[in-house]
């Protein structure tokens, strides 16, 4: 079993929706991991990682929903969480045919944002 960290900085605007799920991938490549997980979670404040369809529609409707709650961050943090863990199985990402993992910032500060994601599984 192999325990592998890599940090992703995210150049965000304050308000931000970003698919991930290249990065991870490309990662799993990187390192030749065969099965195992990977978790990926952001530190930043009032920052979000979710696994849902990366399309627009859905997206537009989720800012909007979020637009209504920002006042209410309690309620934010509760319904999106800070990661997700997904399977590794032969080689590739394990989410279905249209999920991908989106980070989302809500912070209205705009800099680099950090995420960071962590694999544990077999290599070849």
């Amino acid at each position: 079993m192999r325990i592998i960290i890599e940090k992703i900085k995210v150049e965000s605007t304050g308000w931000l929706v970003t698919d991930l799920t290249d990065y991870v991938i490309s990662y799993i490549i990187k390192h030749n991991i065969r099965n195992g997980m990977v978790t990926v979670y952001t530190p930043s404040q009032y920052s979000y990682i979710i696994l849902t369809e990366y399309e627009p529609n859905l997206l537009s409707d989720l800012e909007f929903f979020l637009e209504k709650l920002i006042g209410k961050r309690v309620i934010v943090d509760g319904l999106l969480g800070k990661s997700v863990v997904l399977p590794i199985i032969d080689h590739e990402l394990d989410i279905g045919v249209f999920k991908r993992i989106i980070f989302l910032d809500t912070s209205r500060n705009s800099g680099n944002k950090e995420v960071v994601v962590v694999f544990e599984g077999e290599t070849s």
